[in-house]
């Protein structure tokens, strides 16, 4: 008794009759079912190592970390039943992501994804993992930004802030950022560091062309972010300051002792003024031992190209208006008038 056929070989059997009619012979359609098969076969294969594995695990977080190679994070990804094929996320990695296939940091994968959209989130540093919205205001010192990143990030640990940060007064730069809540206090303050060097990069060269250093820009745009507000009376402070350094006279800025005291201009004392601290500018001449907060680019800027005047002396008035002086008697004259 003859057997019935299977669909597949009545579907065959079509397509060969198919082939015979547009006059391609016998032997070439099977060549080109053949060809058609293992191409079906190769695509499905393709298909399923690029599909999630059936055991993908919901609301992972995998960590990637700092220097790991494609290979080291194709391994990581395939033991956590991430992807199907490591070879295939390989391949992936080097299409959508080019030399850096792979970007440090934690990624969460809250539902299956296919093998290359894995890929392209790591190459692209897509985390998933809800960030927390921290603003840093400019010329803020490191004690403040340890405070407000206490107050919204878990678990940060203030006094290791403090303490690791000491030496980079000045070079936290101030900023918004977006920080995971497993970020570690180390993590914080390189990301912050990281921010710094990239916006103080494309200024290096006119630094060096001012004949200052980069540390003596910071320290002079720490100060100008305390001794004046807008954009112009900034650079015009920075004039005046780099003049009073030239000559050989004391910076005399108050900013200095919001610094050590917490004190504003207007209560600064007598006495305070007498303190031996090598960030006192009536007592030492020259800029402070170092920078009294983490200033913006705009008060870099202005320490970098300052306006030239023939001022020597400036005063804020109460509504935060500058008044500038070229004399001494001129300068007490404005503060008669302005600071009453």
């Amino acid at each position: 008794m003859d057997s019935v056929p299977t669909q597949e070989e009545k579907n065959l059997g079509r397509l060969q009759k198919l082939f015979l009619y547009i006059g391609i012979s016998s032997w070439k359609s099977k060549a080109l079912i053949f060809v058609a098969l293992a191409a079906v076969l190769f695509l499905s294969a393709v298909s399923g190592f690029l599909m999630p594995p059936s055991g993908f695990p919901k609301d992972k977080v995998i960590t990637i970390k700092n220097g790991a190679t494609l290979v080291e994070v194709s391994t990581l990804l395939k033991s956590e039943n991430i992807i199907r094929s490591q070879s295939f996320f390989e391949i992936c990695s080097k299409l959508v992501g080019g030399e850096k296939p792979v970007l440090a940091g934690q990624y969460l994968f809250k539902e299956p994804l296919s093998t290359c959209k894995v890929a392209l989130r790591i190459a692209r540093g897509i985390s998933g993992v809800p960030a927390i919205r921290v603003t840093i205001p400019e010329g803020m010192h490191n004690k403040d930004i340890a405070t407000i990143l206490g107050k919204n990030i878990p678990n940060f640990d203030t006094a290791l802030f403090i303490e690791h940060t000491r030496l980079r007064e000045g070079f936290l730069f101030p900023d918004t950022y977006f920080f995971l809540e497993s970020m570690t206090t180390q993590d914080i303050e390189q990301k912050m560091t990281e921010n710094f060097d990239k916006k103080i990069a494309p200024f290096i060269d006119a630094i060096n062309a001012s004949g200052h250093t980069t540390r003596d820009v910071v320290i002079m745009a720490s100060i100008l972010e305390k001794e004046a507000t807008t954009e112009v009376d900034k650079a015009l402070v920075a004039g005046i300051l780099w003049k009073r350094i030239s000559i050989g006279m004391p910076l005399q800025v108050d900013a200095s002792f919001l610094y050590l005291f917490g004190k504003k201009s207007s209560d600064v004392t007598v006495e305070d003024k007498q303190v031996k601290s090598t960030y006192n500018t009536y007592l030492n001449k020259g800029l402070p031992l170092g920078p009294i907060g983490n200033p913006g680019v705009v008060a870099i800027c202005s320490a970098i190209y300052p306006t030239p005047s023939p001022y020597l002396y400036y005063l804020s008035d109460n509504d935060g208006v500058m008044h500038y002086a070229e004399t001494f008697d001129e300068h007490i004259a404005n503060k008669q008038q302005y600071l009453r």
